[in-house]
């Protein structure tokens, strides 16, 4: 069952909402995050053939990191929404998406049973109501269609650390955050009428603190995960 992760808190930073969290982080938010964190794990996946997918939906598509992303490797058309208009103003300049809409990841204008691949990155863990977003991505997809789902690993959360950037004066900021165990990703998928082909996770690792010397008290520790979901309606 999903938590508040103020019960989990450790660092006890001064927390804002996903719009103006996002808003003020929007400006360096691709440079703040190590590649491994994300596409690293995208790379990863085996169920998922990047070049077959003839239309794609970014769920909470951010800067457009995923999306531009996602293009050099092969999708041929993508449609994004996001609900904070700093983000997409600089997906637009990535220049990957046919469409970009200003709305809730779990409540888009986006038609019916029309994507072959549903992908929603670093976003979920934001969203209170898990239920909406599975009901969504299962509405959005064609038969057979796959949902990529990845997200901030809930274990990190539970050790206490939240999402969070730093201001240019130095003060640490917190996105709110709801954690969702992976039990709670697994039966709310299932519930959905999807059905689970893989589930890779990623773990902080020597390169990684070579990289990062301060994540060197995380060595080992999971990190981020994604999984595949595929639409069986």
């Amino acid at each position: 069952m999903p938590k508040n992760f103020e019960q989990y808190d450790s660092r006890h930073f001064p927390t804002v909402d996903v719009q103006r969290g996002y808003s003020e982080w929007s400006n360096f938010y691709d440079e703040a995050l190590c590649e491994a964190f994300d596409v690293g794990l995208l790379a990863e996946l085996e169920t998922v053939k990047w070049p077959d997918v003839r239309r794609a939906a970014d769920l909470g598509c951010g800067t457009g990191k995923i999306g531009a992303w996602m293009r050099k490797r092969g999708v041929a058309e993508l449609h994004g929404v996001d609900c904070t208009e700093a983000m997409l103003r600089r997906a637009a300049t990535k220049e990957a998406y046919e469409a970009l809409v200003l709305a809730d990841l779990t409540q888009t204008p986006f038609p019916r049973n029309s994507y072959q691949l549903c992908i929603s990155v670093l976003a979920v863990c934001h969203v209170a109501d898990l239920a909406s977003f599975y009901a969504e991505a299962q509405r959005l997809l064609a038969p057979g269609g796959l949902l990529v789902l990845l997200d901030y690993h809930p274990f990190f959360l539970a050790k206490g650390v939240p999402t969070h950037y730093r201001r240019p004066d130095g003060e640490d900021v917190a996105i709110k955050n709801v954690v969702h165990f992976l039990s709670d990703q697994v039966e709310t998928g299932l519930k959905a009428g999807l059905q689970l082909i893989e589930l890779k996770e990623r773990f902080i690792d020597e390169a990684w603190v070579a990289a990062l010397p301060n994540y060197g008290k995380h060595l080992h520790h999971p990190v981020s995960f994604a999984m595949v979901w595929k639409s069986s309606q």
